[in-house]
């Protein structure tokens, strides 16, 4: 799901949670706050992670240099939003975001998908088919029109939390009936934390929730957003080519 990202060996720098004050508008320096997406987005991961790499070696390309934060996801987005840090990676779209940010070309595609166990057989093709099943999701996550609806309409119970991997968790003790992830974080976390046994327990369902493409993005009240999505996307562009 990852194409030519993941061979990108570039050392990179990554500061702590504070910036500057402030960067004056022209300077060819930029802030991006990041979360904790394993395998590809990770403060402990070689290289910050493949996505990491990716994000930060294209505005480097540009002759930019680049300062990087780790936070809560749902802090990392409202940190961004009001341009305290100039950018955040990666989101998927949604029309909520879109009258706030400013969206860079795709970074990456991937799958949302259901996980559940296998000895409690689960099946489904339309949102209707999830109801009154318990869902665990993350909180500050987008998880895909099919969740975002029924969880506003009621459709099923989404308990989300901020921790991804205590998911996994709840679902193997049965506190929660299925997992909504993407496909290849959830396989990763899982394999950070249970042994074969519990790890042949469960699996995910074939149908995908969704195919989404994924961004780097820019708060609207950033006076350089568009000038920086601009710069961002010239260096995506370059790194694609390598």
């Amino acid at each position: 799901m990852l194409v030519f990202f993941c061979t990108l060996s570039q050392p990179i720098f990554a500061e702590g949670n504070t910036v500057e004050e402030s960067v004056a508008e022209g300077d060819k320096k930029v802030t991006i706050a990041l979360g904790e997406w394993p395998p590809f987005i990770g403060e402990k991961l070689p290289g910050l992670g493949a996505i990491s790499r990716v994000v930060i070696t294209s505005f480097e390309k540009q002759g930019y240099e680049v300062s990087v934060g780790f936070f809560p996801w749902k802090r990392s987005f409202e940190l961004t939003r009001i341009g305290t840090w100039d950018a955040t990676a990666v989101w998927v779209r949604n029309p909520e975001r879109e009258r706030a940010f400013v969206y860079s070309d795709a970074v990456m595609v991937a799958k949302q998908v259901l996980f559940y166990r296998k000895d409690n057989p689960f099946d489904w093709n339309s949102p209707e088919d999830l109801e009154k099943y318990i869902i665990g999701g993350g909180t500050g996550y987008y998880h895909g029109d099919i969740i975002d609806q029924g969880e506003k309409s009621g459709v099923f119970t989404l308990e989300r939390i901020p921790d991804e991997a205590a998911n996994f968790k709840k679902l193997l003790i049965g506190r929660v009936d299925l997992v909504v992830a993407n496909k290849d974080v959830g396989y990763y976390l899982m394999n950070q934390m249970f042994d074969a046994e519990q790890l042949s327990k469960i699996t995910h369902h074939r149908k995908p929730l969704e195919t989404a493409t994924y961004h780097l993005i820019i708060g609207k009240k950033n006076l350089r957003a568009q000038e920086l999505v601009n710069t961002f996307n010239l260096g995506l562009a370059q790194v694609r080519g390598q």
